[in-house]
């Protein structure tokens, strides 16, 4: 039979109700079918006072608990009112009484009723069937315990009651213990999570948005500048690219120390998820080398502005083919030590020809020939200087046209990967490499004085303007994504944010570090 929930009540209460069931329960079973109404009627009336001990809290609060000793007389006055009852029950009876008790009860409010209520309650069958019952939810563990039971049965079931009770509390403190460390371990993985989110976001985000931002004002300050709308010298043209190079470079500085920590503990779980351009500079080169390209990088717009307000010193501005060699030389430099680092550190693969092929190689060459038509070789037609970059653009145009149809031909086919690249493809043929191509004929154009510089800026400033509503965009729909993951995949085309990162969650697998001075 299953036990019902008896709760706690207190020691005068279970000496009241026990007596009086225990009259009820004799009545019936020693006196016959005479005494069956006076059974009923005891019964009655036990339950009437359970009923009405128990009601009394809903209408009121409960009363004040009562002391030791208040607890003691009515115990002892209980015992003393009905000792000549309780003789004269059976102790199979008592036992069977005892047997809806729970273990607390049992030693604490039974015990205390009487000396053989005491005696009654150290009954081994009582403390099997509490063992039993409490410990062994299952067959298998009923069996294990069964086992236990009989490998010590030299010990009485009260005392392997109170180990297995003092074992389940020692494993219950472990295990919340453990539940506490495994909270505080998912809340600080909560917290480092949110902080490289917001550092992604800076490093990838907020840079292409500054980067828009920074080469539309610069241009927009040029065109007044060109069209004598406003009066300034080029370093305020050039200043909204010197707040993105000096952003750039506290930028850098965080990526950087974040690298030399991630030997540390904690560090290496955001060097592992870091995005961004100096991340990737660090990978393809060294720490070194990439210092040297990003100090040489940021310092193009500064000699810029010094070159073409003539601030240099009187030596270099004597000589023209000095005049405008130090923004190129810096460039040219930090080219140069890209193209050592990445050939000595990586292997020369289809990838990095082709990187070198179409981006490396054209900027360098637009770059020194810009540079012979300005100092050297003054009579050089402008197409010559344009025709690298311009000839690159127009493969790399023909070359994403071809994609894009085959995408689409094999997206067709059924395959939605091909399609969502297709998709991507021809975004990035109508936003970027149609405008590059246009840019570059534009500027040849304008510098044979064939258009205007309204004609040449117009379209520029347009297009500045797209891409920054795209990156502003792109920026809102991070911060708002907040399902998204805290490495985010920052820069990976859509097709790709399934696949597997490059590295693994071994943190995870450490086993639990100490909370509060102790270790479990």
């Amino acid at each position: 039979s299953k036990r019902p929930p008896i709760g706690r009540p207190a020691r005068g209460f279970v000496a009241m109700a026990t007596t009086t069931l225990a009259a009820a329960t004799a009545g019936g079973m020693l006196g016959g079918r005479r005494s069956a109404g006076r059974t009923s009627a005891a019964a009655t009336a036990a339950a009437a006072v359970a009923s009405k001990h128990w009601e009394r809290p809903r209408a009121r609060p409960p009363p004040a608990a009562p002391t030791t000793a208040a607890l003691t007389m009515a115990t002892a006055a209980a015992a003393a009112g009905k000792s000549v009852q309780m003789g004269k029950l059976p102790d199979e009876c008592w036992v069977r009484i005892f047997a809806h008790l729970e273990a607390c009860e049992l030693c604490a409010s039974a015990s205390a009723v009487c000396a053989g209520a005491l005696a009654l309650a150290s009954e081994p069958r009582l403390w099997v069937a509490l063992l039993h019952m409490d410990f062994a939810a299952s067959l298998p563990q009923r069996a294990v315990l069964q086992a236990w039971v009989m490998l010590h049965e030299q010990f009485h079931p009260r005392q392997l009651y109170i180990y297995k009770r003092q074992e389940r509390s020692v494993d219950m403190d472990v295990a919340r213990r453990e539940l506490l460390q495994r909270g505080e371990q998912v809340r600080e993985q909560e917290r480092r999570q949110r902080r490289l989110r917001i550092l992604n976001v800076v490093l990838v985000r907020v840079t292409h948005l500054l980067l828009c931002a920074t080469l539309l004002a610069s241009f927009v300050l040029l065109w007044m500048k060109l069209g004598e709308t406003i009066k300034c010298t080029y370093y305020v043209v050039l200043a909204p690219l010197m707040l993105f190079e000096v952003f750039l470079f506290a930028s850098s500085i965080v990526a950087f120390a974040i690298y030399f920590l991630r030997g540390a503990s904690g560090w290496t779980f955001y060097w592992n998820r870091l995005r961004g351009v100096v991340r990737w500079l660090i990978l393809y080169t060294s720490p070194c080398e990439g210092a040297v390209i990003l100090v040489s990088a940021c310092a193009v717009a500064p000699l810029l502005a010094c070159t073409l307000n003539g601030d240099l010193p009187d030596i270099m501005l004597r000589n023209p083919r000095f005049r405008y060699l130090p923004p190129f030389a810096v460039a040219w430099v930090a080219a140069l030590v890209f193209a050592c680092s990445v050939l000595r550190r990586r292997a020369f693969s289809v990838s990095c020809a082709g990187s070198f092929a179409l981006l490396w190689a054209p900027l360098v060459c637009v770059s020194v020939l810009l540079y012979l038509k300005l100092s050297v070789v003054r009579d050089l037609p402008f197409y010559i200087v344009i025709a690298p970059s311009l000839g690159v653009t127009s493969a790399l145009l023909l070359f994403v046209s071809f994609l894009v149809v085959a995408s689409f031909w094999l997206g067709y086919r059924g395959n939605r990967d091909w399609t969502e690249y297709a998709i991507f493809a021809l975004l990035t043929l109508l936003t970027v490499l149609v405008p590059l191509l246009l840019l570059q004929l534009a500027c040849w154009a304008r510098l044979d004085s064939r258009i205007s510089n309204n004609t040449l800026f117009l379209p520029l400033v347009l297009w500045l303007s797209g891409l920054l509503i795209c990156a502003i965009g792109h920026v809102l729909a991070t911060l708002c994504g907040h399902g998204v993951s805290p490495g985010e995949h920052l820069g990976r085309p859509p097709w790709r944010q399934q696949d597997r990162d490059d590295y693994f969650d071994t943190e995870l697998l450490l086993p639990p570090t100490a909370i509060g001075g102790g270790v479990v």
